[in-house]
C-alpha cells in the first residue's frame, strides 16, 4: 500500500502545480526537507512515509513544471508563424490517420516552412484537416499550402489547450496537399499500421454496416465509421465504454496470449509472448490513455502470475497513474483517461460490497445457494456497472453535461453479449485475414451479438428522457463527491481474480448453450430476410445527397447514387440487406458530383458488384479519381449508360435508360448535372422515375424526345431546387407519389418553395429530411409507403 500513498501524492503534486503555479526554483527549495525528515526520523515508519509522501508531492509539481505547456515559440517552432496568411510546409505524417466520414485529420511533423517568399527549417507539429481522398499514410512525406493558424478556444472548451497537451499547437485550414515520398516512418509502426488497415478492411468484407464500424471501435479503436445516430444512442445510454478500448478488452487479450503461450512455449517461456502481445495491440489499438493505462495493469499481472505472486489492484492502479503521468504529466486531463482510472477504482472498492447487499437482500426472499447464483449472474452486468458508476458519475456528469437516466439498464442488457462480440468478432477478423469466406461465415455469429447490442441500445435510448441535459458545473460538487466517497470508502480485498473466475466458471456448458441459441437465431433471422415477391424502392435518408436502394421481388438488388456521408449510405445498406449478403447486382451512379459519389466508395471497397452504369462524364474530384481506380482494381465491368438501354432485370421488370444521348452535353449552366442518367423502372402498373439532378434544359430535351416519363414515383430532379421541375415535365410525368431527397437546414436552400407548391398541386408529397428514409413497396397494381418518421 506504499506505493498507493506515494502515487496518491505525486497525482496531487501535479494538480496543485497547475492551479498554483508555484516558481519552480521555490520547489527545489522545499526538497530538502523531506529528505531531511528522512534521514533523521529514518526508523519511524510514519514520519518516513510522511516525508516520502511529501518528496512525491514535490516532484510531481516539477515534473508538471518541466511538461508546461508552452505559450511562446522561437522562429524554429512552426507555431510561431500561427495566423500570418498563407504558407507552404513540408513534413512527415507522424502519427496514425485520423479517419472520418468525409475528411482525415493528419498529425505532421513540419521540417521546412515556406511563407512570404522565404524557406526556414521549422519543427513542431501541426493538424491538417485533409480531404477523405487521396488516402495519406503514417510516414508519407507531404508538402502542404495552405491557412497556418492557432487552435481556437470556445466559451466552454479551449480546443487550444486540448492539442496542446497531444504537443500540437497549429491548425492548418483549406489545404492543398503533395505527396513527395512514401515510407519515411518507423518501418515496426508502419508495418503494424498496415496490418490494422487490413484488419479494418477484412471487418468491412465480412460484415455489414453498421455492425462492421462497431465491432472496428471495440476491437481496434476505430470509432470514425460509426453513424452519428447510433454514436448519439450510445450516449444517451451512457454506454460509450463498450466501445472504447479498456481494461475489458486487455485483460482478454492477456488472458488469451497467456494461455496460448503456455500451450506453445510452457510456462516458464511463456511470459514474454503474452507481455510482447499485449504492448503490440496496445500500440496497435493506437495507445490512447485508457489503453495504456489498462495495459500496465495487464502486464503487472502477467509478470506476478509468472512469478507466482498475487497481484494487489489499487497498488497496479497506483503504479500504472504515475507511470504515465510521469511520461506525460497532461493526461491527467484526458478525459479517457479519468473514466478508465475512476471505473478501475469502482471495480476494485466496491464490487464485493455491492455483491453483499444484493446476497443479502435476496436471502430474505431465497435459500442462500439461490440468492448466490443470482448474484453471480448479476456480476457480470448489473453490480460491474453499479460499481463503475459510484465512481465515474461525476465525471461524466462534468465532462457530458448529461446524465443518463436508463444506464443501468442497458448495461445489464448488453455486458453478458460483450465477451461473444469479442470472441467470435476476433475469430472471424483473423480467419478473415486468412481465408475470407471462413471469416464470413464466423462472422454471422459476431453479428447476432453486435445486432443484439445495437438494437438494445437504440430501443432503450429511445426511451422518453432516456437521458437529461445538464448546465455547466463547477468543479466544486466533484471535489465534495469524492472527499465524502473517500471518507465512506472502507479498504476491500481485490476481487477481481474472483470476478474473473466466475466469468469463465462452467464455460463448456455455457458455451454450448450460447452455440445452439445462437444457430436457432441466426436461422430464423435468415428466413426472415427471404425475399417476398414484391418490389421495395427505398429513397434513403443520406442528408444533401441521393441514394436509392431496390430490392426486386427476386432478391436482386440494385443502388442509384450513393449520398455524401459513407458511414451513413453503408449503415443504411447494413438495415436493409440481409446480414450474409455481400452482393450488390448493379450500381447507378447518375453523376460524380460528391453528394451523389461519395457514399459509392466504400461499396466498391467492401460488396461484390455485379456491375455498374454511369453517365461518362469525367470529373476532376479525388474522389471521382478513387472511384475509377477501385473500379480498374476490382476488375468492375462498367458500361456507359445511354437512352434507349433497356435491362430486363426479371420477368416483368424492366429499367429504361432516358439519358444522356450517345454525346455528351457540353455548354449548360450545370453541365454535370443535366448528364445525369436518367432511368424509369416499371412493374406492371406501377413505375418509378429517377432523373437524377437534371435541370429544366432537360427536361425540355425529353419532353421533346417522345420518350415516356408518365410515372406512378417521381424522384424530383436536383433536391427539389427551382432549377427543375418544370410545370410541363410535371404534367408529362403525372405523378401519384413524389419524393424528394434533401438534407435538413440545408445550405442550398433546397427543396425551393416554389417547387413544393407545384409538386403538392399534382402528388403526395414526402422528404427526406421530414420523414427520414421513404420506401415504396408495390406488386405491380398497387402501392405501399412506408417512412422512416
Amino acid at each position: 500500500m506504499i506505493l498507493l500513498h506515494l502515487g496518491s501524492a505525486w497525482l496531487a503534486g501535479i494538480l496543485l502545480a497547475s492551479l498554483l503555479h508555484p516558481p519552480p526554483g521555490f520547489l527545489w527549495l522545499l526538497t530538502p526537507l523531506p529528505l531531511a525528515v528522512l534521514l533523521l526520523w529514518r526508523r519511524e515508519r510514519r514520519a518516513r512515509l510522511f516525508a516520502a509522501c511529501a518528496l512525491a508531492l514535490l516532484l510531481g509539481a516539477l515534473r508538471y513544471d518541466a511538461a508546461a505547456i508552452p505559450r511562446h515559440f522561437d522562429e524554429g517552432h512552426i507555431a510561431h508563424y500561427n495566423d500570418r496568411g498563407w504558407v507552404a510546409l513540408r513534413g512527415v505524417v507522424v502519427g496514425e490517420p485520423d479517419v472520418r466520414a468525409t475528411y482525415v485529420n493528419l498529425r505532421v511533423a513540419a521540417e521546412e516552412l515556406e511563407i512570404e517568399g522565404r524557406e526556414r527549417e521549422v519543427r513542431g507539429l501541426v493538424l491538417v484537416r485533409a480531404p477523405r481522398y487521396p488516402e495519406y499514410r503514417y510516414g508519407d512525406e507531404l508538402r502542404v499550402e495552405g491557412l497556418l493558424t492557432t487552435p481556437p478556444e470556445f466559451e466552454d472548451f479551449s480546443y487550444r489547450d486540448y492539442l496542446a497537451r497531444r504537443g500540437i499547437h497549429s491548425l492548418l485550414r483549406r489545404p492543398r496537399i503533395a505527396l513527395l515520398a512514401r515510407g519515411r516512418g518507423n518501418p515496426f509502426r508502419a508495418a503494424l499500421l498496415a496490418f490494422k488497415r487490413r484488419a479494418q478492411a477484412t471487418i468491412a468484407r465480412i460484415l455489414p454496416e453498421p455492425q462492421a464500424s462497431l465491432l472496428t471501435g471495440i476491437l481496434l479503436g476505430v470509432e470514425g465509421g460509426i453513424p452519428a445516430d447510433l454514436m448519439e444512442d450510445f450516449n444517451r445510454t451512457g454506454t460509450t465504454h463498450i466501445i472504447a478500448i479498456s481494461g475489458f478488452n486487455i485483460s482478454i487479450i492477456s488472458g488469451l496470449l497467456s494461455g496460448l503461450s503456455a500451450r506453445l512455449f510452457g510456462r516458464r517461456r511463456a511470459t514474454p509472448f503474452a507481455l510482447a502481445g499485449v504492448v503490440l495491440y496496445t500500440i496497435l489499438v493506437g495507445a490512447n490513455a485508457a489503453v495504456v493505462r489498462a495495459a500496465i495493469m495487464g502486464c503487472l499481472y502477467i509478470i506476478a502470475a509468472h512469478y507466482g505472486r498475487q497481484t494487489e489492484a489499487l497498488t497496479s492502479l497506483a503504479a500504472a497513474a504515475v507511470l504515465m503521468t510521469a511520461l506525460n504529466p497532461h493526461v491527467l486531463w484526458d478525459v479517457g483517461f479519468q473514466l478508465s482510472f475512476a471505473a478501475t477504482l469502482g471495480l476494485v472498492l466496491y464490487t464485493p460490497s455491492i455483491e453483499r447487499c444484493f446476497q443479502r437482500a435476496l436471502a430474505g426472499v431465497l435459500s442462500p445457494g439461490a440468492a448466490e447464483k443470482i448474484v453471480g449472474l448479476l456480476d457480470e452486468a448489473l453490480i460491474v456497472t453499479l460499481a463503475a458508476q459510484i465512481t465515474t458519475l461525476p465525471i461524466i456528469v462534468y465532462h457530458f453535461r448529461r446524465l443518463s437516466l436508463v444506464t443501468l439498464l442497458t448495461n445489464l442488457l448488453i455486458l453478458p453479449a460483450q465477451p461473444g462480440v469479442m470472441a467470435w468478432g476476433g475469430a472471424a477478423t483473423v480467419a478473415g485475414l486468412l481465408w475470407q469466406p471462413l471469416g464470413r461465415a464466423l462472422g454471422w455469429v459476431a453479428w447476432l451479438f453486435l445486432t443484439y447490442t445495437i438494437r438494445a441500445v437504440e430501443v432503450t435510448a429511445a426511451v422518453p428522457r432516456a437521458s437529461v441535459s445538464l448546465g455547466r458545473l463547477s468543479v466544486a460538487p466533484i471535489w465534495l463527491y469524492y472527499a465524502l466517497l473517500a471518507i465512506l470508502t472502507r479498504k476491500e480485498p481485490s476481487r477481481l481474480e474472483a470476478l474473473w473466475q466466475r466469468l469463465t466458471n462452467h464455460l463448456p456448458t455455457k458455451m454450448a448453450i450460447v452455440g445452439l441459441a445462437v444457430a436457432v437465431l441466426l436461422v430464423w433471422m435468415a428466413l426472415g430476410s427471404l425475399p417476398d415477391g414484391r418490389l421495395h424502392v427505398a429513397f434513403l435518408d443520406v442528408g444533401q445527397g441521393d441514394a436509392i436502394f431496390i430490392q426486386t421481388p427476386r432478391g436482386r438488388q440494385i443502388l442509384i447514387d450513393g449520398g455524401p456521408n459513407p458511414a451513413t449510405l453503408t449503415a443504411a445498406l447494413g438495415r436493409r440487406m440481409p446480414f450474409w449478403d455481400r452482393t450488390i447486382d448493379l450500381v447507378i451512379l447518375t453523376h460524380p458530383d460528391d453528394d451523389h459519389l461519395t457514399g459509392l466508395i466504400p461499396v466498391l471497397e467492401r460488396y461484390r458488384v455485379g456491375q455498374i452504369l454511369e453517365s461518362g462524364y469525367e470529373h476532376s474530384t479525388s474522389t471521382y479519381q478513387r472511384w475509377l481506380e477501385l473500379i480498374e482494381e476490382k476488375k468492375t465491368p462498367a458500361h456507359l449508360a445511354r437512352s434507349g438501354m433497356r435491362l430486363g432485370l426479371e420477368e416483368g421488370l424492366e429499367l429504361a435508360i432516358l439519358h444522356p444521348g450517345p454525346k455528351l452535353l457540353k455548354g449548360t449552366e450545370a453541365d454535370s448535372n443535366n448528364n445525369s442518367v436518367v432511368s424509369r423502372l416499371s412493374m406492371g402498373r406501377v413505375s418509378f422515375l429517377f432523373p437524377g439532378d437534371i435541370e429544366e434544359v432537360v427536361e425540355t430535351m425529353l419532353l421533346a424526345s417522345g420518350r415516356e416519363l408518365s410515372s406512378t414515383v417521381l424522384k424530383v430532379p436536383h433536391h427539389g431546387s427551382d432549377t427543375s421541375s418544370s410545370a410541363p415535365f410535371l404534367e408529362a410525368v403525372n405523378p401519384q407519389l413524389a419524393v424528394i431527397s434533401v438534407g435538413a437546414d440545408n445550405r442550398f436552400g433546397c427543396p425551393s418553395l416554389e417547387v413544393v407548391e407545384r409538386l403538392e398541386g399534382r402528388a403526395i408529397l414526402k422528404r427526406t429530411d421530414e420523414d427520414g428514409t421513404i420506401e415504396v413497396v408495390t406488386d405491380g397494381e398497387r402501392l405501399w409507403v412506408r417512412t422512416e418518421r
